[in-house]
């Protein structure tokens, strides 16, 4: 593709041709990055559609070079909710994971939950709203229910082992749907609980079912 270009030049022009191209992937890199970060920053004021025209503006780079990126909003979408969701994996992690009585057990279960909640509500909330369009981003919030049932079943394997083998899993479901994304939604959203509440509701609902 260079052949003519190539012909008579010197190592120098090479390592600047080089430079250049590297110069050009790191800026598309950059570009890309404000555009996802843009996206980020509208859903976490509220702005659960924005268009492609605020997400350029915000991001300082034109219109049309936002597609230069993506294949469509779509793609950029779920590239940001991927983004966002892999900076909240570690805040997921429950500290002393089966560990203690079950008093501290529920405390540090329903404290990480609502940490994670608070930093991801705004983008789980805006795949919510785009996941009958973006069938990937139901299959990404399956692996990380996944995730967090096996983490949950460390954490109260003796309330689990307590009970018949047969409703084990029964009382998994009730527990993950209690510190559920959804359930911390319908405290904050619909019944407009602070987190203090939330925290205590929480708490109460675990012990009646685990006790």
């Amino acid at each position: 593709m260079y052949a003519l270009a190539d012909q008579g030049r010197s190592e120098t022009s090479g390592d600047a041709f080089s430079g250049s191209t590297d110069g050009r992937s790191l800026r598309r890199e950059r570009n890309r990055d404000s555009v996802i970060e843009a996206l980020l920053d509208l859903v976490r004021e509220g702005n659960m559609d924005p268009g492609g025209a605020e997400i350029a503006e915000r991001a300082g780079v034109s219109h049309r070079s936002v597609f230069r990126y993506f294949d469509d909003l779509g793609d950029l979408i779920t590239t940001a909710i991927d983004t966002e969701l892999n900076r909240a994996f570690a805040l997921g992690h429950i500290d002393d994971l089966g560990e203690g009585t079950l008093d501290h057990r529920v405390e540090v279960l329903v404290d990480t939950r609502l940490r994670k909640f608070d930093y991801t509500h705004g983008i789980v909330t805006l795949a919510r709203l785009r996941a009958f369009a973006l069938p990937d981003i139901d299959t990404r919030f399956s692996q990380l229910a996944s995730s967090v049932r096996e983490q949950l079943r460390l954490h109260i394997a003796p309330e689990l082992a307590a009970v018949p083998e047969a409703d084990r899993e029964s009382l998994l479901d009730t527990v993950q749907c209690l510190v559920s994304w959804d359930a911390f939604d319908w405290h904050r959203r619909i019944l407009g609980r602070s987190d203090d509440e939330i925290r205590q509701t929480s708490v109460y609902a675990l012990n009646a079912v685990l006790r």
